[in-house]
C-alpha cells in the first residue's frame, strides 16, 4: 500500500530546512545597506546619544569643552541625517523615533 505522506527533502540541513528555506529566512531576516550607508546609521546614533547624554546636564554646571561637544552631536547629526536622507534610507533611524 502506498503513502501519500511526502519525505523530507535529502538536501534539509540539521533544522529541517532547505537550502531554499534558509536563503528565503536570511534574506528576510537582515537589512543589507551599504558601507557608508552603515557609517552614517553608527554615527547618528553615537552623535543621538552624547547629544542626549550632554543636553540633559544642567546648563549652568556645563564646561566650554562640553558645550562643544554638543554641537558638535548635532552637527554629526545633521550630516548623517542629510546622508540617510539623499541615499533614501532615513527609515533606518526614524523606526525608534
Amino acid at each position: 500500500m502506498a503513502s501519500n505522506i511526502l519525505s523530507a527533502p535529502q538536501c534539509a540541513d540539521r533544522q529541517g530546512l532547505t537550502l531554499a528555506d534558509r536563503l528565503a529566512h536570511e534574506a528576510a531576516s537582515h537589512v543589507r545597506v551599504n558601507p557608508v550607508v552603515a557609517r552614517e546609521v553608527t554615527r547618528f546614533e553615537v552623535a543621538s546619544a552624547r547629544y542626549t547624554q550632554l543636553a540633559a546636564m544642567d546648563a549652568r554646571r556645563i564646561t566650554p569643552a562640553e558645550f562643544d561637544a554638543l554641537a558638535t552631536a548635532r552637527q554629526t547629526m545633521a550630516i548623517a541625517r542629510a546622508t540617510l536622507a539623499a541615499a533614501g534610507q532615513l527609515h533606518l533611524i526614524e523606526a525608534g523615533q
